[in-house]
């Protein structure tokens, strides 16, 4: 009998086996039946299950080592549960009975016995079944048994039962792709997140939600060929669930698909017996098996079939009395121009939906309009809520055309004043400040009540725009005005904002008790409010969360930050997301989470890029190179450069307080690459000379430092000593959290310029101590390194190892190469000072010694019995020595310690040796 369906072709050449193609997310799988494979050569066979969810990857794994074993010339005998209703060739294959397939088994040559969709079998081939799992366990045969679990009847779950435990088969469970590999199947999908997660890893469900290419053209293809063999009242009623898109009761589903709840009821059996369909909570619901099946079986249906469906959903899901998004839904997909309550059906149902599903809203707006014309009832309001969807899905442009057409036929001044704010936030959001300045004013004007509700949206925006162009006492008035007049309205979020806008002019104009106050009762505000209410106002949570960072609340702001990132991505309000994301990978660099403040700034890229404003884009690309340069992997200097350009080329062009900002963030980034006479000239350009007149009391600090030490590095003591000045002078008019650390820097260099070693080590450690308090570890770990290369330069060791401990591990848990390299760099020194010539001395006699034992191959268990110390003391010793010396295995230490012997400097410690001797002698005769 032979597997090729012409019988005459000749065999292909043969190839090694071990060469298959590699398939994704199953590649141990496909290494271990090709060694099943290999050992058929020595008459070793073996029966493999091969069990898991549709569409997991089963038959492609089973077909994978098919391909293999034609390839290296083994016989293949394939056979299928459906075979009676299908073609008896599939490709080159010819599809035999199980009992052809036994029968070849049986005949002693070496053979791959494929047996597809094993639930579908029917009973009478069972023997036929058994017959071939004892010929693989007894002969040279590998048979792959492919099967769902939940379509398996008692027969066969007895058959597979008995089998395994007998050891005739292996039942693999095959799981599903990791979140690494559905990204590598999906390519550079902007959604593979979300996309991921619905289809929970199954690589069928994975290119279905995709829709990419003609991965999901054959995945589609999988999942209709699973409708071929239904009556025509399962596929009628499994196409008005899948128009549903929801659990379901059959009476609900008998009412779409036009059908008797009897007849209903047993399509609905056929479906569940073929895993079409399944049970949902709560009983007694049911639901298609994915929602990838429903996709594909509405893409097939007809376009009046699908409208039919939709309508007849939207009647019965009204006559139960059902929300009216779900009725939406399907008005949106059948509206009707002729029914005006369509139209209202889905403007209402917009507005439900305006700030949890902006997109859905959008959605269903674009299919009320053509129902409506200008002037008749609803018009007016449809374009009003359309802008401002395509404001929230980050649509700027064209909620900015909606909303000039729109104001002039505003009905009302109030109507027209919110179009204005709308308006102002967008032409900000673009970098357009004066027209967002002029708009928001030009808001307030059409207003006869002051207190409108509007009002304080429109004194919000203003407040924003003093703020970016640096007007801070303007800014505080409209803020505080606009919490005034939110409180007067209930509106506690609207309130929160205000008050913390208000808290960031009052820092900068010097009064920070009251902008302490301002933004502690921010916090609670926000706190005390449920995420539907915060989904009304996201740049409340984002004011909250920046300010907070800004007065060294570092953790209140990351938590803040993170919730509000959180609901922007739930809801698909895209608009501030960048903003959001950009503020938090600040506050994650801040204190040290590298990896955070990267994943932050993808995220951006994935997702956001396109929504974001120059300010986002210029912030976002600095704070990038920041984390990449501590970062310091591999390809991470050249990503860091790219963006600290990308940063620099945004922000060149622009007066306003976030790209002085940027600028000198990009004179440090200079200085840190090694340049600082350029550094020093760069960030006075930005701040406006030495005196800095561009930067506030609060931001000058930092500068200061940098600039101190940019002149220090060019031989410039004079102004090194006039920024230390300056910085203190600051720090007395605005005693900030967090930037009396830059103060006490800059003074230390002072110091260290004029010899004064002690005193500029006191203003080193009280720096740690301030930067230690708000939580920035970067800042912490560098002035630590400073105090150290002080004090060496000065030849003073004493306390250095100590600073360099805690530098390692703020290194460590900033996830910082760069740092982690400066401080291996600043103990080699320590131990050149203290006269060897490696980093060794840096342990103490304890840690040497375990570094000696383990140098001997000695394991952790033989460490602790012959030093009379616990396993677990060995184990954080070890640890100690693996950060100390840099190094992150016990090769590369055992490396060292070698080298250091070579070297001279190393010395076997003398309770190593005595230990050795004590049994060495108890172990000799």
């Amino acid at each position: 009998m032979s597997d090729d369906p012409q019988g005459e072709t000749p065999p292909p050449a043969r190839r090694p086996l071990g060469d298959a193609r590699p398939l994704l997310g199953r590649g141990t799988e496909v290494r271990e039946l090709v060694r099943a494979l290999a050992d058929l050569e020595r008459g070793a066979g073996r029966a493999v299950a091969l069990v898991g969810e549709p569409g997991i990857g089963k038959s492609a794994l089973a077909w994978a080592v098919v391909t293999e074993a034609r390839s290296a010339g083994i016989p293949v005998c394939t056979a299928r549960g459906r075979a009676a209703n299908a073609s008896s060739v599939v490709g080159e294959l010819r599809l035999q009975e199980v009992r052809e397939v036994a029968a070849r088994a049986a005949e002693g040559g070496p053979l791959l016995a494929v047996v597809e969709d094993f639930h579908l079998l029917p009973a009478d081939q069972q023997l036929h079944v058994e017959r071939l799992l004892q010929t693989a366990s007894a002969g040279p045969v590998l048979c792959l048994i492919v099967c769902r679990q939940r379509q398996l009847s008692p027969w066969h779950a007895e058959l597979v039962s008995q089998a395994e435990s007998a050891g005739l088969l292996e039942v693999w469970n095959l799981g599903p792709l990791s979140r690494e590999q559905a990204e590598a199947l999906l390519g550079d999908h902007p959604d593979a997140d979300e996309i991921h997660r619905e289809a929970q890893g199954n690589p069928q469900y994975l290119k279905v939600l995709g829709a990419r290419g003609q991965d999901a053209a054959a995945a589609s293809t999988a999942v209709l060929g699973e409708l071929a063999g239904l009556d025509g009242d399962s596929l009628a009623v499994l196409q008005a669930a899948a128009v549903l898109r929801e659990p379901f009761h059959p009476e609900l589903l008998a009412a779409v698909a036009g059908h008797d709840v009897a007849a209903t009821v047993r399509a609905l059996d056929t479906l569940t017996r073929v895993d079409l369909v399944r049970p949902a909570e709560p009983a007694p619901r049911l639901a298609l098996r994915h929602r990838a099946v429903g996709d594909v079986v509405y893409e097939r249906l007809e376009p009046s079939r699908r409208v039919t469906l939709h309508r007849r959903a939207e009647s019965a899901l009204a006559e139960q009395g059902a929300p009216i998004a779900r009725r939406a839904h399907h008005v949106a997909r059948a509206a009707d121009p002729n029914r005006p309550e369509h139209a209202t059906t889905l403007i209402a149902a917009a507005r439900e939906l305006l700030y949890g599903s902006p997109a859905v809203a959008a959605g269903h707006l674009e299919a009320a309009l053509p129902s409506l014309r200008p002037g008749q009832a609803h018009w007016h309001e449809a374009q009003v809520l359309l802008a401002r969807a395509r404001l929230l899905t980050g649509d700027a442009t064209e909620s900015r055309a909606l909303l000039d057409a729109l104001r002039s036929a505003m009905p009302d001044p109030s109507g027209e004043a919110g179009a204005l704010a709308d308006s102002s936030r967008i032409e900000r959001t673009l970098g357009r400040y004066a027209e967002a300045g002029a708009l928001a004013r030009s808001g307030l004007a059409t207003l006869a009540d002051k207190d409108a509700a509007i009002a304080a949206a429109l004194h919000t925006e203003l407040a924003d725009y003093a703020y970016d162009i640096q007007e801070y006492v303007t800014s505080r008035q409209h803020a505080d005005t606009a919490a005034g007049i939110a409180r007067q309205h209930h509106d506690r979020v609207g309130e929160a904002q205000a008050l913390a806008q208000s808290a960031l002019g009052y820092l900068f104009t010097g009064d920070l008790a009251t902008a302490q106050e301002r933004a502690t009762t921010s916090a609670a505000l926000i706190d005390a409010a449920s995420d539907t209410a915060l989904l009304t106002n996201l740049n409340a949570s984002l004011q909250t969360g920046m300010t907070e960072g800004m007065l060294g609340r570092l953790v209140d702001a990351e938590r803040h930050l993170t919730r509000a990132a959180a609901l922007s991505r739930r809801t698909g309000q895209t608009y501030v997301q960048p903003h959001i994301l950009t503020v938090l990978a600040n506050a994650q660099l801040r204190r040290g989470n590298l990896a955070g403040a990267l994943g932050a700034l993808d995220e951006i890229d994935r997702h956001a890029s396109a929504k974001a404003g120059p300010a986002e884009e210029a912030v976002s690309s600095m704070v990038r190179a920041e984390a990449l340069f501590w970062q310091d992997g591999p390809g991470d200097r050249a990503a860091a450069e790219a963006s600290a350009a990308r940063a620099l080329a945004v922000a060149s062009a622009s007066p306003t307080a976030w790209a002085v900002t940027v600028r000198c963030f990009h004179a440090e980034w200079v200085q840190r690459n090694g340049d600082p006479a350029r550094s020093r000239w760069l960030l006075l350009d930005a701040a406006g000379g030495p005196g800095l007149p561009r930067l506030t009391a609060w931001r000058k600090p930092r500068w200061c430092d940098a600039l101190s030490q940019a002149s220090l590095a060019v031989g410039d003591r004079a102004s090194a000593e006039h920024y230390a000045e300056l910085a203190e002078q600051c720090l007395e008019q605005l005693p900030s959290p967090g930037r009396r650390g830059f103060a006490l820097r800059a003074r230390m260099r002072a110091h260290a310029a004029a010899g004064e070693t002690e005193a500029a080590l006191r203003q080193a450690l009280e720096a740690v101590s301030d930067f230690s308090l708000g939580g920035e570890r970067v800042e912490a770990c560098v002035t630590l390194l400073s105090a150290a290369e002080l004090s060496l330069d000065a030849g003073r060791t004493d306390g250095v190892a100590d600073w360099l401990d805690g530098a390692g591990v703020l290194a460590d848990q900033c996830g910082s190469a760069r740092l982690r390299g400066e401080v291996i760099r600043w103990r080699t020194r320590l131990a050149a000072c203290a006269g060897t010539g490696g980093p060794l001395p840096a342990l103490t006699a304890r840690e040497r010694e375990i570094a000696s034992l383990v140098s001997t191959g000695m394991t952790n268990i033989r460490i602790a019995e012959t030093l009379f110390l616990s396993v677990r003391t060995v184990e954080t010793h070890l640890g100690q020595v693996y950060r100390k010396l840099g190094v992150s295995n016990r090769t590369s230490l055992t490396r060292m310690m070698m080298n250091d012997a070579a070297s001279g400097s190393g010395t076997v410690p003398e309770s190593h040796a005595s230990h050795g001797r004590r049994r060495g002698q108890a172990a000799a005769p």
